[in-house]
């Protein structure tokens, strides 16, 4: 009996960029600069804490790869994992408040995990005497996730063994990946084993899945929850280019570069949306000139510069090209039907 992640239209391999951010406050807490790493794969580490912007998983797999080489730590990913807020964690925080078993507990998270990732999915099986839990990288990965798996080894032990609190037996339990390499064998008692597939899993008894977990939810301090979307390559797009709309190249190797992935995937990517680059960026210009207009901050030639347009009648032309009325009467609202 499986329960799986809601997948449809999510095999595009993106990822929330912010999930990298632990990585960063460890090596940062021990003193260890980071910005050699963040220079090789081209990213601002401002944006590690911006739960909007999203990469391509392979951008990620290649920075946590190369923070475990400057910090001259193997086993970093797991080390960031055991030292990971889960609390603080959407996903974990909101299914635990809600459920009274681990049954419940993982029917929810599967459900609240798409939100973070389209880069993998996530399974629930339940046998007659075992429950597996099944974390699928939805394409094979050219950069292998060495330490993003030594992160999710130790962030799902922690994650169960908080869940089934006095029940927790680690001999039984047996966790197995491809990349092992980023985790010891014998971790926290429980069995190591070397799996077939570039995702992780981990077995343990099915009666668990029954007993009624004890909770210190009520003491939880509420979270709030990421803007729940599909993460896609238009979401994807839309994260990275909206403070650079004013840049001259937005050509698809420019955008591929920034979302971590060659051209031609995100090409295919946008294909397989039934969109292309260029309306994506004029769609996304559009919702930025209507955001600013609506608000008195701007003045409409300061805004015709943030959007790349070099005087405010270019930009004038093309607002009411897309949408049918001017930037300024679009400000003053005479038409609102035609917004």
């Amino acid at each position: 009996m499986p329960i799986n992640t809601i997948a449809q239209g999510q095999s595009e391999g993106f990822i929330r960029l912010a999930l990298a951010a632990p990585f960063l406050h460890y090596l940062t807490e021990r003193r260890i600069n980071p910005q050699p790493a963040l220079d090789q794969v081209g990213i601002q580490a401002e944006l590690l804490s911006d739960p909007s912007v999203y990469v391509h998983s392979e951008l990620v797999y290649g920075l946590l790869n190369a923070f475990s080489d400057l910090a001259g730590d193997r086993y970093l990913g797991l080390h960031v994992g055991e030292s990971f807020d889960l609390h603080g964690w959407p996903p974990f925080s909101q299914a635990r408040r809600s459920s009274k078993t681990l049954f419940e507990f993982f029917a929810r998270f599967v459900r609240l995990v798409p939100q973070e990732s389209s880069s993998v999915r996530h399974r629930l099986i339940v046998d007659a005497d075992k429950a597996t839990y099944r974390i699928e990288r939805q394409q094979e990965p050219a950069v292998p996730p060495v330490q993003v798996t030594g992160f999710g080894a130790a962030i799902y032990v922690r994650l169960l063994q908080a869940v089934v609190a006095n029940s927790w037996d680690p001999s039984v339990v047996r966790w197995e990946s491809r990349y092992i390499n980023g985790v010891p064998l014998g971790y926290k008692g429980i069995e190591i084993g070397l799996g077939t597939d570039s995702g992780m899993q981990f077995s343990f008894p099915v009666d668990w899945l029954f007993k009624s977990q004890s909770s210190d939810t009520a003491a939880e301090p509420e979270m709030d929850a990421y803007q729940q979307e599909e993460i896609t390559v238009v979401a994807a797009i839309r994260s990275v280019l909206r403070d650079k709309l004013d840049e001259v190249d937005l050509s698809p190797p420019t955008v591929a570069r920034l979302l971590g992935l060659k051209p031609d995937r995100l090409l295919r990517a946008l294909q397989q949306q039934g969109t292309t680059l260029p309306r994506e960026v004029k769609r996304l210009k559009v919702d930025v000139a209507k955001e600013l207009l609506s608000c008195e901050s701007k003045t409409i030639n300061e805004i015709s510069l943030m959007l790349g347009y070099s005087d405010k009648s270019h930009f004038t032309r093309f607002f009411r090209g897309q949408t049918g009325v001017t930037p300024t009467r679009f400000r003053t609202g005479k038409s609102p039907a035609q917004f």
